[in-house]
């Protein structure tokens, strides 16, 4: 049985083929299939569920514009994964200037204590939707940064040139996003430990 995060599409050529001719039965099948995979990328850089269903759906509108040009050499599924990445970071560029910039003063104890997710620790191990919730502590630059490194696989060079920053920023942001991961997480699992005895 396959862990409850995996994602596998079923798509043929066939519906492939029904969704560039635009059956609109077709394109809904294919949101079926797709929905799950693109809802797990999207919850990764947004920690609202609204927000990544609406990213979700501006991301699937951009696979159906774009489906005439898919090429089965690339495999689809990685296909449909490029496209919602690169659509949560051009939703990342859009927002930046609303954002805050990285600002040292939310970095003290109290703000990090207060964004604390429990875990069971019977389960021995963080589940997904924790390691979600501490990821989504983090600073808005050093969560984009450190979800395209780590979890997508982009390498340093390519991530500074999808975000307009430098290498070396990328790898200071990959460097403190691990290091006040595992602070989060030996606190989490101390704070657990704690209020069992």
């Amino acid at each position: 049985m396959n862990p409850p995060f995996l994602f596998f599409m079923a798509v043929t050529s066939a519906l492939i083929e029904r969704c560039i001719k635009n059956e609109r039965k077709a394109q809904f099948e294919l949101y079926k299939e797709c929905y799950g995979m693109m809802m797990q990328i999207c919850l990764r850089y947004l920690s609202n569920t609204d927000d990544a269903k609406a990213l979700v759906n501006q991301a699937f509108l951009k696979v159906c514009d774009k489906i005439e040009t898919y090429r089965s050499e690339l495999g689809f599924e990685h296909w449909v994964k490029r496209i919602t990445i690169n659509t949560a970071i051009d939703d990342y560029r859009r927002s930046k200037s609303k954002r805050d910039h990285f600002d040292t003063r939310d970095m003290n104890e109290s703000y990090w204590e207060s964004q604390m997710t429990s875990v069971n620790l019977g389960e021995a191990e963080m589940n997904a939707e924790s390691l979600r919730a501490l990821i989504h502590t983090l600073p808005p630059i050093s969560q984009q940064v450190f979800n395209l490194c780590v979890l997508d696989g982009y390498d340093y060079t390519e991530v500074s040139e999808m975000l307009g920053v430098t290498e070396s920023t990328c790898r200071w942001h990959v460097h403190f996003a691990r290091k006040k991961l595992q602070e989060l997480v030996k606190i989490t699992f101390e704070t657990e430990k704690q209020d069992l005895l």
